[in-house]
């Protein structure tokens, strides 16, 4: 059995053994040098924390927390949002995970209030044997936009399926409305940076969450904008003087699908739908076949199921459950600082997939 020991790391100095790392063990292995830049030293709430884990003096593995401006009713604090756990092949069971995850908890920044991380059911397991709490869980919300794309995976209908499938298209947006905006004095717009009117909706967000990312244009910007892993797209609701913003969605494009990143409305069912609707037209148009949301649990969904998306994934309560096809919830653990008697985050959470490191 090698000798483990864990590191904090220099972020400058360790910036390649790291990325070699990486390199060897993470699912995504694309722009890692952009991604550790942006993420761990170009970040506007502070430079991340990454440790190392070495065997016999050699580094094999690592992990990671980011940090994540967060408003916890009125008091604006520090999150770390937990990332990057590769640990090499040899070395992965319970011992080097424990070691590298029980670093991150005891050694992290002193002003970070509140460590969390959404991890697949393996990296899950690890957390809540260090002490993590299961916090809420994270569903998935889709909606169809066009039928030719599950056609043309069904291939029931061989070469007649683009003719079957234009006619299947244009008679399920008439359906939907896909293609009919809304007229109640609003205007949405496509914006390619954030400007001042996102600090403007940010400054009139009132306490309705117990807790929610910090979302003024400054972080917005580094999130999104300067964000070298994809390319956002953001719609925003205004008045119809476009003076002032109601709301706004950010969304990416992946595998025929919208997915949204982000998504915050001031008030009101109505400003929700008609920047949805918005939302849809856009994707319609684009051609893509679906639209995406993932968020925590609370009032968000129950809007979006009323706007006619379906849940698509379910909640694992049996091994049976988790080994089958079913696309399963992900679930947001949370831990804080021992300093505390009290758990900062007591009420909902609310988390989009912007929230995730990336």
């Amino acid at each position: 059995m090698p000798e483990y020991t864990v590191v904090s790391a220099h972020l400058q100095k360790d910036r390649q053994v790291i990325i070699d790392l990486w390199r060897q063990n993470l699912a995504d292995i694309n722009h890692l040098e952009e991604k550790y830049d942006w993420h761990f030293l170009n970040n506007p709430c502070g430079p991340g924390q990454i440790w190392i884990l070495e065997a016999d003096g050699q580094p094999i593995g690592t992990t990671s927390l980011g940090m994540r401006p967060l408003k916890l009713g009125e008091t604006l604090t520090t999150a770390g949002v937990a990332c990057d756990l590769a640990v090499n092949k040899d070395h992965r069971f319970l011992q080097p995970a424990l070691l590298l995850q029980r670093a991150l908890l005891s050694t992290s920044h002193a002003g970070v209030r509140v460590v969390y991380g959404v991890p697949n059911p393996a990296g899950a397991s690890v957390l809540k044997y260090v002490g993590y709490r299961e916090f809420c869980s994270v569903h998935r919300y889709a909606k169809p936009l066009r039928v030719s794309h599950y056609l043309e995976r069904s291939r029931k209908f061989g070469a007649i399926v683009p003719f079957i499938g234009r006619m299947a298209d244009y008679g399920f947006a008439a359906l939907q409305s896909f293609s009919r905006g809304r007229e109640n004095a609003r205007v949405t717009q496509v914006f390619p940076c954030f400007d001042e009117r996102f600090d403007d909706l940010w400054s009139r967000m009132d306490s309705a969450h117990a807790a929610l990312t910090v979302r003024d244009r400054r972080f917005l910007n580094w999130r999104y904008h300067q964000c070298p892993l994809r390319r956002y797209e953001t719609l925003g609701l205004l008045t119809e003087d476009e003076s002032r913003l109601l709301g706004y969605l950010i969304y990416y494009v992946e595998d025929h699908s919208a997915i949204c990143a982000d998504l915050l409305v001031l008030s009101g069912a109505e400003d929700l739908s008609c920047l949805v609707s918005s939302w849809a037209t856009a994707a319609w148009r684009d051609g893509l076949a679906s639209l995406s949301i993932s968020c925590s649990d609370g009032a968000l969904p129950a809007s979006l199921l009323r706007l006619g998306f379906t849940r698509r994934s379910a909640a694992a309560t049996t091994r049976s459950e988790r080994s089958s096809r079913r696309e399963q919830c992900k679930t947001l653990f949370t831990h804080e600082r021992l300093s505390f008697r009290e758990h900062a985050v007591t009420g909902g959470w609310y988390y989009t997939e912007g929230d995730s490191p990336y």
